[in-house]
């Protein structure tokens, strides 16, 4: 069974394989190579009532673990997903089949929901991205695509939580830096009262606020998102 809070490589004791086409629920399915997948929706995690039991490949499943499920792509597969209500991004190995709910196009073990940061409600809109071999993103030669949140001028921050009290910001600080990171609190207005807001950054690039996310995530430190702010 892969090691909890791990993702798992190598071949894990299968066969890579594509698969046959197969049916659920009067819908037919057909697995196929696809390098460059690259697709907007949903996703849900599944936990303890498949927790030891095999996937689709003929693994174990570990909860804990960093894999994923997915209707069409070979097993194993690796991909990046990316939390599209909170930036978020990880890597996580597809070693199973699912999830067959309309709208949804992948099922994240509950590690990698935690770490996504959609644990508690569950689903959540998310990218898919297949990985190469490198673990880079594969784009097509005349795929010129520019996502306007990576080139606006501005800064990116890692908020990791705002407080009423500035003890409570203190005690985070604190946290943070028992961890390795450096942040900082500062002060801004709400609704006419002070909120003490515990910050790391800047970054320049969203690029490295989303990669010092990944570790401050890895830290236990779930609520952390990104905000960013326009120059002006």
């Amino acid at each position: 069974m892969p090691k909890d809070g791990e993702l798992p490589v190598g071949d894990q004791g299968v066969t890579r394989k594509i698969g046959n086409p197969y049916k659920v629920a009067g819908v037919w399915y057909h697995p196929k190579e696809d390098p460059y997948y690259d697709e907007v929706g949903y996703a849900s995690w599944y936990g303890p009532d498949f927790h030891g039991k095999l996937t689709a490949n003929g693994e174990q499943y570990n909860m804990n673990s960093l894999t994923a499920a997915h209707k069409t792509l070979p097993l194993p597969t690796f991909v990046k997903v990316t939390n599209l209500e909170n930036g978020r991004s990880i890597v996580l190995r597809v070693n199973d089949r699912g999830p067959f709910v309309k709208s949804r196009i992948i099922d994240v073990s509950r590690r990698g929901a935690q770490l996504l940061g959609f644990d508690r409600q569950g689903v959540t809109k998310v990218r898919v991205q297949a990985l190469d071999e490198n673990g880079k993103v594969v784009k097509r030669r005349h795929d010129t695509t520019t996502y306007v949140e990576n080139t606006v001028d501005g800064s990116h921050y890692i908020q990791v939580g705002a407080y009423s009290q500035r003890e409570n910001a203190n005690v985070q600080l604190s946290r943070l830096k028992r961890s390795g990171h450096t942040a900082r609190v500062d002060r801004m207005e709400s609704n006419g009262r002070n909120l003490w807001r515990v910050r790391l950054g800047p970054f320049k690039e969203k690029a490295q606020a989303e990669q010092k996310l990944d570790r401050v995530v890895a830290d236990g430190f779930y609520e952390a998102r990104i905000f960013s702010e326009n120059a002006r």
